[in-house]
């Protein structure tokens, strides 16, 4: 995507001062009490599904980039609660990781270009190296991350084990797939998409492949997430988007993000494993649930871990 064809897409999807110049929470203003009740009521078997990787030192991240996986470290071990009576005893522990580490949301704060972020927050005035002054994932967190959830299979929709790398979903793959699948998007929604690609962390072990060149959606997909009222975006890779040389190079490299965090205001949730939740889906024709993802308020965060959790 040339700078100008970007420059006309964002301009048409930009939300700056849609609810107010003050907003922080961007497309989460979408999911008001009706999106609630009705996401409630996709609730019918009482299935649970948990979407979210562990959290530990075999996590997805290779180690390049200033991401790491998590080191858990014991501050206290066998401590006793009352010396004098030392038999009844405690441990503690701390962690040390990047907000980013696995499954995650990224804050309104986390990209940003031309020196502005959302809602037309100027850089210089919002970033330093003790965060975000606006546009924390505190602000996402509050009262946190709840719609009705909705699963597009691209994975099965193309019919095979494994999306080519170099695959990028486009608007009529998400159209198709709301087709096949028999659900219609909704205003306050949250869709989860499908690659695949995580398999190659979860099921090979291989943390280099799934943090390279990825299946994921085109940056024209923000479109389609605005013109349905989208609360937020997520996907079983790393980056939501597709990830490319030539897209990494470009003139606005991760065009996605760009559009949806800065232009929109839209979260975009990523490494979430859908892939127990995508075989009952196809198993019993449903493909919408409750979604229970709050962030953790890391006052100023770019960033949080969640344990995201699908409810049917």
């Amino acid at each position: 995507m040339s700078r100008a064809d970007f420059d006309r897409l964002a301009e048409k999807l930009r939300n700056w001062g849609r609810w107010g110049d003050a907003d922080q929470r961007g497309t989460l203003n979408h999911i008001g009490p009706e999106t609630l009740k009705t996401a409630a009521a996709t609730v019918q078997s009482g299935k649970l599904f948990n979407l979210g990787l562990n959290f530990d030192s075999n996590g997805p991240q290779p180690g390049t980039g200033g991401r790491f996986n998590p080191k858990l470290y014991a501050t206290d071990l066998f401590t006793p609660l009352n010396p004098a009576h030392p038999s009844a005893r405690y441990s503690d522990d701390v962690i040390h990781m990047p907000l980013q580490a696995a499954t995650q949301w990224d804050a309104l704060g986390h990209v940003h270009y031309d020196g502005v972020l959302y809602n037309n927050c100027k850089a210089c005035d919002t970033l330093s190296t003790k965060g975000a002054a606006r546009l924390g994932i505190e602000h996402l967190a509050t009262p946190g991350i709840m719609s009705r959830g909705v699963l597009l299979d691209i994975l099965r929709l193309k019919r095979t084990d494994r999306l080519p790398v170099d695959y990028a979903i486009t608007i009529d793959d998400l159209d198709a797939a709301c087709e096949a699948q028999g659900v219609t998007m909704m205003k306050g929604d949250v869709v989860l998409i499908r690659t695949g690609h995580i398999q190659r962390f979860t099921v090979e072990g291989d943390r280099a492949a799934f943090a390279g060149v990825q299946p994921g959606l085109s940056p024209v997909c923000a479109e389609w997430v605005h013109e349905h009222s989208l609360a937020a975006v997520c996907a079983d890779n790393l980056g939501v988007e597709i990830l490319s040389p030539e897209g990494l190079t470009s003139e606005m490299p991760l065009a996605f993000h760009m559009l949806c965090l800065r232009d929109m205001g839209c979260p975009l949730g990523e490494m979430f494993n859908l892939d127990a939740l995508a075989a009952d889906c196809a198993a019993d024709g449903r493909y919408s649930f409750l979604l229970s993802a709050p962030p953790i308020p890391f006052t100023n965060g770019f960033g949080s871990p969640v344990n995201p959790l699908a409810l049917k």
